[in-house]
Order: C-alpha cells, then structure tokens, then sequence
C-alpha cells in the first residue's frame, strides 16, 4: 500500500486486514488479498483529478455472489467507481464517473471470468469513459466535455463507498496505479501484455558495503545504471528517489525529474549522494530510485533498491 509516485499518497488498511498473497506471476507478496477489507488513500480527498485520469489494476475476484466495490471515492456521487456486479455469475464490470458536465458508465459485458487474472484499465477523459480489460478495448460511454467532479472522500480500495462494511472485494489486487492522464490504447496495451519490463534493466546499489550514517545524519553514496533497449522507442523519462524509513514513512529525497536516455544507451551515476536527516529515527531504511514513462511506453514504473541503518 505504499505509494510508488514522488508524493507519498499511501493506503492504509481502515477495516479489517489485508494480507500479502501471490501476484500474477506467482510470486508471494506481489500482491493484496481482500476477503472484506478496506484501504484508504485520505491524500485523494477533495482532489482535482482535472479532465484526464487513468486507473490501472489487475484483479483476480476469486467468488462470484454479490456486487462489489473495487476501487473508487464515492457512489452516485463521485469522481469515479469501478465496481463488479453479480450479473452472469459475477463476470460483468463497469466504471462510473462523475463530470462537470454529466455522467458515464463503461462496462465489461461478462468477459471477467471467476479465478483468473485480469487487467482492467478505465481511461477517463474530457467527459469519456473507455473501459479496456487485458489490453483489449471493450466499451466507451461519452458525455458533455467537463472536468471531473471533485469529492469530499477518500479514494478507497476494496469496498464501494456506501461504507466500509458494504459490498466489498474479495480476491486478489496488484499494481493499482493511478495515471493523471489519458493513457493511449497502445500504452494500456503494453501495461496488460507486460510488454515494457524487457526494455529496462536498473541496477542499483550502494557505493560502500553495507552503508550507514552517525545519529547526527550525513550522506549516503550509490551507484547506478539505467539500460534502455534498442527496440524501444521511448527516450524521455521521469525519475524519483523514496526513503522508506523503519517505521513506515516515506520521505522524497531526490523530487521528480526528466532524463533523456537515447534507445540502446544507459544513463549512469556513480557516487550520487542523497542526504540522511538528524531528525530521522535509528534504524535500517530502505532507498529506492523509480523510472517511469507513462506518457510513451504504457505507464511502466520500475525500480531498485538497497538497504542503509543509521545509528
């Protein structure tokens, strides 16, 4: 439930308990399991998600009985709210939102199917709503051009938003991402086909073993290299840098910026320092560098890690 983007929007769990679970590719951890629980992301209240916005998610909903919320912030009113109904023994999806200027529905006519991954993309833009499930576009529903209608409510996860305790999700979620913009067809495609992972390689690692700061701060060093593939059209990228402290916490140390990476060339740093605060707890702290370009490739955010303690 940690937020991957530079602004630290993270889920927390407000009912019940979610557990680590096996994610599409079958490793443990990878992903949420939801058996009635519900994460909030409170950051998203009130927010101005403007005339574009792109919700991303693979689902696999493990029982077919009832309607149930996925992931939304509000019902009949609100921005938007995927949701699964119990139609054709639960295997029909929709997504609602909510514009300046009307309202749109998109739905899946049945092609869910019960115990099996799937990657559902909404792309919400300028008053339409495209629903595309595994990279293939199923339906597209359009109203007045508008802005999407800003809500006085949590975006949350697993649930609809008539109350913690009502319709909920029950099976597993993963990679549930949030675009502020309308991604193209060829980019839901490369996110549902796991198209991109092939054309970076990030290697990450400290410059001195086993790195640590006094209690007083200071620098940690680290090293690394971006690879972009020759095939890949894609030359402009964002990047960011993430503390995630002991405790949970996540503090931005390197803010988001552009870097230009020609196709079959790397983009390296070495000795790159990024500054361990006094005021942070002892501990062991994870510092993670990300990739992302979303406005190209399909939304790919990638990256690497490594450790560091500070006494």
């Amino acid at each position: 439930m940690i937020d991957i983007g530079p602004n630290s929007y993270n889920g927390s769990v407000v009912y019940g308990s979610v557990s680590s679970a096996r994610d599409r590719h079958g490793v443990f951890g990878g992903a949420l399991s939801f058996s009635g629980d519900v994460v909030e992301i409170p950051q998203l209240r009130n927010y101005n998600f403007g005339s574009e916005l792109t919700i991303s998610f693979w689902m696999n909903r493990t029982v077919n009985t009832d309607y149930m919320g996925i992931i939304n912030n509000g019902i009949t009113t609100e921005s938007f709210d995927v949701r699964m109904g119990r139609e054709n023994n639960g295997t029909f999806l929709f997504a609602q939102s909510n514009w300046s200027d009307g309202r749109t529905s998109s739905s899946s006519r049945n092609v869910i199917r019960i115990g099996n991954w799937h990657h559902v993309a909404v792309v919400l833009n300028n008053g339409s709503s495209k629903m595309y499930i595994d990279g293939n576009f199923i339906h597209e529903s359009v109203t007045n051009p508008g802005t999407l209608a800003v809500i006085n409510r949590p975006v949350i996860i697993g649930a609809n938003a008539n109350g913690r305790n009502h319709e909920n999700f029950r099976g597993f979620l993963d990679d549930v991402i949030l675009f502020n913009e309308a991604l193209s067809d060829e980019a839901v495609r490369s996110i549902a086909n796991d198209s991109y992972s092939s054309a970076f390689n990030i290697t990450l690692s400290p410059s001195v073993e086993a790195p640590s700061v006094p209690s007083t701060g200071g620098n940690i060093n680290y090293d690394l290299s971006f690879n972009n593939d020759d095939t890949n059209t894609t030359s402009t990228f964002q990047t960011w840098g993430i503390v995630t402290l002991e405790d949970g916490q996540d503090i931005v140390v390197h803010p988001t910026s552009s870097i230009n990476v020609a196709p079959g060339t790397s983009y390296t740093l070495s000795a790159q320092p990024f500054s361990v605060e006094e005021w942070w707890p002892a501990g062991q702290h994870t510092f993670r560098w990300y990739v992302s370009d979303p406005a190209e490739e399909g939304g790919n955010i990638l990256s690497a890690r490594f450790t560091f303690r500070k006494d």
